[in-house]
């Protein structure tokens, strides 16, 4: 998370009264984004780009992470609600102030997520050529021809261009993000800051998920709906709460991360609702108008509810508590390393079993989770210390030696 001008703040600007930095919220980040490998642990059962012989159920330590197994995608809209809380908090009074241009904007992001991006995205690109070669398939995701490499160069891999999953998969959400951020420099400029604003932007993203591009509206909704979360956290702020009040606010989110997961997955609600007790008294004119709600309630349950409520009791925490969550930092770190090197790396993995014909049954042992992720997180520590910091560096320092931006944030 990075600091667009200097630390010296306006008093009347909220920022003025928070902290310089939530790392509670890092971690967060990092958690999630470790939580998305779950979700695509099935790529070691692919036979070229199909799926088969694959048992859900079998995965490694499945009764632990069952969970994340099958909700783990849930992640990325954990990841945009997060960014847009801290977009809103570090960027958007500055801007509609015109204290940051939107060319310091351009070079802070373009600084933090374009030099991994290419890089893996070159290492898939040759990954894949070795697997046609060699297997006579491409390796889960079928498109990688020129267009969609030259999509991918751009970040455009996600806006409706393309005839299918490409290259590196999950950059889509960045892809997302890159037009969120277009709307985001937009409205801060004009000042549409207001929660009730946000809340119709969020609700254009509802929209487009039902006639125009889903992936894209998933992210708005959960974009703006972290826009509103601060906006809230300011308000909450300003009234200056307790620390037993933020406290309960913060037990009662842990409850929700044991409740909220069990219904998704058991529709607790919606069981207790179907018992005779219940249902005979709260159909509505013959239509079970409940039962239906209850049925949904899993499917924006998360979004709406869940990843919200835990952003904002760690904001509210940690902005008496500065520093508290300082040592979980490190994962928000190598939270986009981890995201954009899982794929790279699940093909290199997946190469070496197949040329040494281990069967696909071991990527259903513990010992193989295991392995992953002892490779999965030092190689993500490796990549932001030695290659995205560094690089971060050069590029912001050239774009002030050539005048492009006045002062460029530190790194992070």
């Amino acid at each position: 998370m990075e600091e667009l001008a200097s630390n010296r703040e306006d008093p009347r600007s909220p920022a003025a009264i928070f902290p310089t930095h939530f790392h509670s919220l890092d971690g967060l980040r990092g958690v999630a984004a470790l939580s998305v490998v779950f979700s695509h642990w099935q790529h070691f059962f692919f036979h070229g780009t199909e799926l088969t012989h694959f048992a859900p159920e079998q995965q490694p330590l499945y009764s632990l992470f069952s969970f994340l197994y099958s909700d783990g995608w849930r992640a990325v809209d954990l990841f945009f609600c997060l960014s847009g809380f801290i977009f809103y908090w570090l960027y958007s009074e500055k801007i509609s102030r015109r204290e940051a241009s939107p060319r310091d904007f351009f070079v802070l992001r373009f600084s933090r997520l374009y030099p991994l991006h290419f890089v893996t995205l070159l290492f898939v690109a040759a990954g894949q050529l070795l697997m046609m070669w060699s297997q006579g398939a491409y390796f889960v995701y079928p498109c990688n021809d020129l267009l969609h490499f030259g999509l991918q160069t751009v970040f455009a891999s996600d806006w409706g261009f393309t005839r299918g999953n490409s290259f590196n998969g999950p950059i889509w959400s960045v892809s997302v993000e890159i037009l969120l951020y277009l709307v985001f420099l937009f409205t801060s400029l004009f000042n549409i800051r207001r929660l009730w604003q946000l809340a119709l932007l969020s609700f254009c993203g509802s929209l487009l998920i039902q006639f125009g591009n889903q992936d894209v509206g998933r992210g708005a909704i959960s974009f703006f709906i972290g826009g509103i979360v601060y906006g809230i956290f300011v308000y909450l702020s300003r009234l200056n709460p307790s620390r037993a009040s933020r406290r309960c606010l913060g037990v009662f989110a842990m409850l929700m991360w044991i409740f909220i997961p069990l219904n998704s997955q058991h529709n607790l609600l919606y069981r207790i609702y179907r018992t005779r007790l219940w249902s005979e008294r709260m159909n509505w004119r013959g239509k079970d108008v409940a039962g239906h709600f209850l049925l949904l309630l899993p499917s924006f349950s998360f979004e709406f509810f869940l990843f919200p409520l835990t952003i904002l009791a760690l904001a509210l925490w940690e902005a008496k508590c500065d520093g508290l969550s300082k040592r979980w930092a490190f994962l928000g770190q190598i939270s986009y390393s981890s995201y954009l090197l899982q794929f790279p790396l699940q093909m290199v993995i997946a190469g070496i079993a197949i040329t040494a014909a281990v069967p696909k049954t071991f990527f259903n042992t513990g010992f193989s989770l295991f392995i992953f992720f002892g490779i999965l997180i030092p190689l993500s520590w490796c990549s932001y210390q030695m290659f995205e910091r560094p690089v971060q560096t050069w590029i912001r320092g050239w774009a002030i030696r050539r005048g492009l931006v006045v002062q460029a944030a530190p790194v992070s």
